[in-house]
This record gives structure tokens, C-alpha cells and sequence, in this order.
């Protein structure tokens, strides 16, 4: 069963909005056109509304004129007395415009216009409103149209219902409501002879108000409007700058821990490497003591040599006696002794230099040194240091593929594969296999180590990763070498999983990028 840990936590990048107060005016200044924006849709909203209860009002204002003027034309005209603002109609024929009564009072006929434009008079000296009746054709030349009338009438006869408009600048603004008004039949006693016919335009009646107590109106919910979003916008950018001011220390502290944890977690590794080190330290020293004995015990053959052949020149100095023993010795097993034990001496020699630059290159595991490694020759560096913790108990076999060079610390990579080996080792009772392999697939590299130890339970592989676990008896491990070889591979962007059962033995399989994303 293999079984994925999971990924590490990567420490937070402080975003430059939260890192650096200068772009906390941006969003300020965002804010800021976001409220505007909402004040000045209020305001429209607000003017429109008004606009729409006054064009309302209007429209009520004609209703009102126009059940007005049907009310008069249904009785044929009303009399009124002839007043001083009251005058007979010229523009009226009718055979009764003025009669008498039998008391003496003068009295007119007032028909639907008369009276319409008279309600507007007595409208316009209250309110301010204007009530101008009009036509394209008008009996009264004060009745023409205006421009804007004209053209509202024009829209009339193409079938427009009602017209309205805020016309105007300054105190001579208006707001204008006009509708068309149709030929009925009372009509046709006075119009039938402009050649007019039931159901056709006949004019309109326009309603203007001046617009000066609309905005008035208006003013108020817009100083209302203005104080709420100002309030808005002050109590949402402090709350927002607050909130961002503990965001800004809480992400430097969280970045201040995460920077403890990486420095807890080098000393961890150090420490790591170290116990390794210590564990590995008596077969390392019996690695070098084998070479630096036999290299020790051909120097001293090699001075006894050296005195021999010393003391035959002196007795060849001294004589014919010195020359016989001089010709008398073994010249040839000196001369070829001599060349194999210096030839196996810098044998030892060689393997007591790797040996310590193989803890060399170990003992950097620390240093975060990025660069192209070679996967294949940092294994065979890392079997050299642990060589003779396997040598007496596994069988190691060696599958290694043709790799290309992968962007890594070199060193670290080389501990994982230490720590790898070891528990390997470590799970083996009596004569093992660990079988080491690499090879390469798309963008990745991968290492697998692989034995026929005891195996793992899937309670146990679960937690294999975890800081501190571990199965061995207290004070036998601290738990952290497949943890740390964990941090390690999730650092250079890679992973490692484990395929085990117990009685089956283990396989570990590391795999990195070949470059890390960022890298």
C-alpha cells in the first residue's frame, strides 16, 4: 500500500497591500470612488423620483382639467355674471353667448376652453402652475404653440401619449407635462368648422410647474444622502484600516514564526546529521583504521627496508666484504616489495581521502547551496559514509538510470538517501536486500530504496512522517529522519511516498523536479 504524506506548509508571502501601508491609500482611494459612485446614483435616483411625483402631480392636474372641461361641454357651457375678469368670450359663437336675467344680471357663456384657460389663470396666481391650452390650429392667437409645445403636438399626431420634460435655466426652469386632447362630440359645435372630425387631435393641454421647489424639495434627501455616505465611507475606511493594520502585525508574526520554525527545523536537521553522524561514527572510524593500519604497518616495512639497504652502501663503502653482501641480497624482492607496498599505501591512503570527503560533502547538509547535482554519484557518496553500517548485514544491489542533472542542495538530497538507507537497514533482521535504483520520467527524477525488512503496518505508515514517531524502543531514535527527509523533499518541490505491508519490506520513493517552480 503506498501511502502520500502530506504536503508541508510553505511560509507565507507577505502580499505588498498588506506588507507596505502606501498601497492601503489604492484601495482607500477605491473606497472611496465606490462611495461617490453609490452618492451619485442616490442623488439621480433621488432627483428622479422627485421629478417622477411631480410629472405625477401634472398628470393629475390635466385629469382634473379634463373631467373639468367634459363636466362643461356634457351641460353645453356654463353661465357665469360678466365680471371684470369674467368678459364674454369673442372667440364664441353662439346665439346665447350673453343673456339677461329677469333680476338684470348680465351673464356669459363660458365653454370648456374659456373656462380652462380661467382655471389656469386662478391655478397659476396660487400654485404656480400653468395651464396653457393649445392647438397647431387655434381659434385665439395666444393659444399658439411654443416651440416645445409644437413639437410635443407634432409627436401627438404620430400616436405619442404624453410628453414631459425639465426645461430651462436658472429660475426660469420648468418641468413640463403635456397630453393631447381629442375631438369629441360637444366639440364639433364649435370646431366642426376648422374641418375637424370625431376622435382626431384637436391640441393638447400643457401643465409647467416651476422647478425651483422641486429641487428644494429634493435638496434635503440629497443632504441626507451626502452625511449618510459620508458616514459610510469614514466608518467603513477606519474599520477597513484597523482591520488592516492587525492583519499587517499578524502576518509578521505569523512570518516571524514560520522564519523560528525554519530555523528549529535547520537546527532539527543539524541535529539529525549529527546523531547520523554519531550512529555511523564507529564503523566510519573502523573504515579508516583498516587503510591507516596497513598503510602504518607497510611503513614500517618500508623502513626497515630503507635500513637494510642503508646499511649495505656503508658496508660497500668499506670494502670488498661490504660489496659481497651488497651482491649477496635479494635485490629484486626488495625492489618490487618496495613498489607494492607504496602502491597499496596510497591505496589506503585514496580511500581514507574519500572517506573524509564524503563526510565533507555529509557535513554541508546545512548550507542551502542551490545548484546541478549529480543524483547518481551524491548516492554512491552517501553509500561510502554509511558503507559500513550495510556491509556486514545487507546484500546491496545498484540500479541506477541514466539521470539528467537536477536543481538541488546537493547535500540535503544526500541525507535524505542516508536517512533512507539507515532505516532500511534498520528494518532488516539478519541477512538483507536494499536495492537501490534512480531513474528519470517527463520532468521528473526519482530514487527508490527498497528492502526485505520487517514492512509496515498501515497504522504505521500513516504516522511515518509525523515529527518524533517512531517504533524503536526509548532512547534507540528521535523520530525525525523521514520526518526531516519529508521537509526536505517538499522543499525541493518534490515528494516521497512509501509502498509497504509488514513481512513484505518497504520501498521508499523520493521524486524531484528537475527544476523547482521559482527556481
Amino acid at each position: 500500500m503506498v501511502a502520500d504524506p502530506p504536503k508541508p506548509v510553505a511560509a507565507p508571502v507577505i502580499p505588498a497591500v498588506v506588507r507596505q501601508r502606501r498601497w492601503w491609500l489604492v484601495l482607500l482611494a477605491l473606497w472611496a470612488a465606490l462611495v461617490g459612485l453609490a452618492y451619485r446614483l442616490q442623488v439621480d435616483n433621488i432627483r428622479e423620483q422627485a421629478v417622477h411625483v411631480a410629472i405625477e402631480g401634472a398628470r393629475n392636474m390635466f385629469r382634473m382639467v379634463l373631467l373639468t372641461r367634459k363636466w362643461n361641454a356634457s351641460h353645453g357651457g356654463v353661465y357665469v355674471p360678466v365680471t371684470e375678469q369674467v368678459q364674454p368670450n369673442p372667440y364664441l359663437e353662439h346665439p346665447r353667448r350673453e343673456v339677461t336675467t329677469t333680476d338684470g344680471l348680465a351673464l356669459t357663456l363660458i365653454n370648456p376652453a374659456y373656462m380652462t384657460r380661467l382655471v389656469g389663470q386662478m391655478a397659476s396666481s396660487d400654485s404656480g402652475a400653468i395651464f396653457h391650452l393649445t392647438s397647431l390650429q387655434p381659434m385665439r392667437p395666444l393659444n399658439a404653440p411654443d416651440d416645445w409645445e409644437r413639437a410635443a403636438l407634432l409627436a401627438f399626431e404620430s400616436g405619442v401619449g404624453e410628453t414631459q420634460a425639465v426645461v430651462g435655466d436658472g429660475e426660469q426652469r420648468l418641468l413640463r407635462y403635456m397630453a393631447p386632447l381629442k375631438v369629441e362630440q360637444p366639440c364639433l359645435v364649435c370646431h366642426q368648422k376648422q374641418g375637424y372630425a370625431l376622435g382626431q387631435i384637436r391640441g393638447g393641454l400643457s401643465v409647467s410647474q416651476p422647478y425651483a421647489p422641486i429641487a428644494a424639495a429634493t435638496a434635503a434627501g440629497i443632504g441626507k444622502s451626502r452625511l449618510t455616505h459620508a458616514a459610510v465611507f469614514l466608518l467603513i475606511a477606519l474599520l477597513a484600516w484597523v482591520l488592516l493594520e492587525l492583519l499587517r502585525r499578524r502576518w509578521f508574526e505569523l512570518a516571524g514564526k514560520i522564519r523560528e520554525v525554519e530555523a528549529a527545523q535547520s537546527q532539527l536537521l543539524q541535529s539529525e546529521k549529527l546523531a547520523a553522524v554519531g550512529q555511523l561514527a564507529a564503523g566510519v572510524a573502523h573504515e579508516i583504521n583498516n587503510p591507516v593500519g596497513f598503510v602504518n604497518s607497510n611503513l614500517g616495512t618500508l623502513k626497515n627496508y630503507t635500513e637494510t639497504l642503508l646499511g649495505l652502501l656503508d658496508a660497500c663503502r668499506a670494502g670488498k666484504a661490504g660489496a659481497a653482501e651488497f651482491a649477496a641480497a635479494d635485490l629484486d624482492y626488495l625492489k618490487q616489495d618496495a613498489i607494492d607496498l607504496i602502491r597499496e599505501s596510497q591505496e589506503g591512503l585514496g580511500r581514507v581521502r574519500k572517506i573524509v570527503a564524503d563526510l565533507k560533502d555529509f557535513s554541508r547538509v546545512d548550507q542551502a547551496e542551490w545548484q546541478e547535482a549529480d543524483l547518481n554519484a551524491g548516492i554512491e557518496s552517501t553509500l561510502n559514509v554509511v558503507w559500513h553500517e550495510l556491509k556486514y548485514k545487507v546484500e546491496l544491489i545498484r540500479d541506477y538510470g541514466v539521470l539528467p542533472p537536477v536543481w538541488c542542495i546537493a547535500a540535503q538530497i544526500n541525507q535524505v538517501v542516508l536517512n533512507l538507507l539507515v532505516n532500511a537497514a534498520q528494518a532488516i533482521d539478519g541477512k538483507g536486500v536494499i536495492t537501490v535504483r534512480s531513474g528519470c520520467a517527463d520532468d521528473l527524477a526519482w530514487i527508490e530504496i527498497e528492502d526485505n525488512g520487517r514492512g509496515m503496518t498501515a497504522e504505521v505508515r500513516q504516522r511515518i512522517f509525523e515529527p518524533f514517531y517512531t517504533t524503536k524502543p526509548v532512547g534507540k531514535g528521535t523520530g525525525l529522519g523521514l520526518s526531516l527527509a519529508h521537509d526536505i523533499v517538499g522543499k525541493h518541490g518534490g515528494r516521497i511516498t512509501v509502498d509497504s505491508e509488514p513481512g513484505r519490506g518497504s520501498r521508499f520513493r523520493v521524486e524531484l523536479p528537475r527544476r523547482p517552480s521559482g527556481a
